[in-house]
């Protein structure tokens, strides 16, 4: 009970129906629990760097106590009113989501290439079984053009985090990383 429990629900709003589950509940029963949510994913306003936190108010007050003050700016505030109230454009953006990442999965799948099954807006793929192969593809796609990331400083350089973009870029993507892996 001493302990804040910090829950990040940054990709949220990604979650399959069936994966939903409602922490403002949780809030309400447990006051060490802090959930925080980003506007950067789903609502397409990450370079306005705004998200928000839900918690009971004891530990919102020993938060505004140490933040700084006007952290966030009156545009980026706007903007997050204005994506709260835009139900149609989330709801597109889970499901141009879903797709793109149908479109990676299959193209993983026929390259033979091993991924991890994700609910966020990328997906985790090993692009080799050598320990500089994570480097290595990944400086192939950036000669072409094509930025991913790199994810050996978390002891997993065989793999590569890619975010899942709009369907033209996702092919781009598919195209430079046949080529990377030749």
């Amino acid at each position: 009970a001493d302990v804040v429990v910090v829950l990040d629900e940054a990709y949220n709003e990604y979650l399959d129906d069936a994966q939903q589950y409602d922490s403002i509940a949780w809030v309400r029963k447990y006051p060490n629990l802090l959930v925080s949510r980003t506007f950067s994913k789903a609502y397409g306003l990450a370079g306005l760097r705004i998200g928000y936190a839900v918690a009971q108010p004891a530990l919102t007050d020993l938060l505004n106590r140490i933040r700084q003050p006007f952290n966030v700016n009156s545009l980026a505030q706007a903007a997050a009113v204005a994506a709260l109230g835009d139900v149609a454009f989330l709801q597109r953006s889970a499901k141009l989501n879903r797709a793109g990442k149908a479109q990676l999965v299959v193209a993983f799948e026929r390259l033979g290439l091993q991924y991890v099954p994700s609910s966020g807006n990328f997906v985790l793929v090993r692009v080799g079984q050598d320990d500089g192969a994570g480097a290595r593809v990944n400086l192939a796609l950036l000669k072409q053009g094509v930025i991913v990331r790199p994810v050996g400083n978390y002891n997993l350089p065989q793999w590569l985090r890619i975010t899942i973009g709009l369907p033209e870029e996702n092919a781009a993507f598919i195209v430079a990383l046949e080529r990377a892996l030749k």
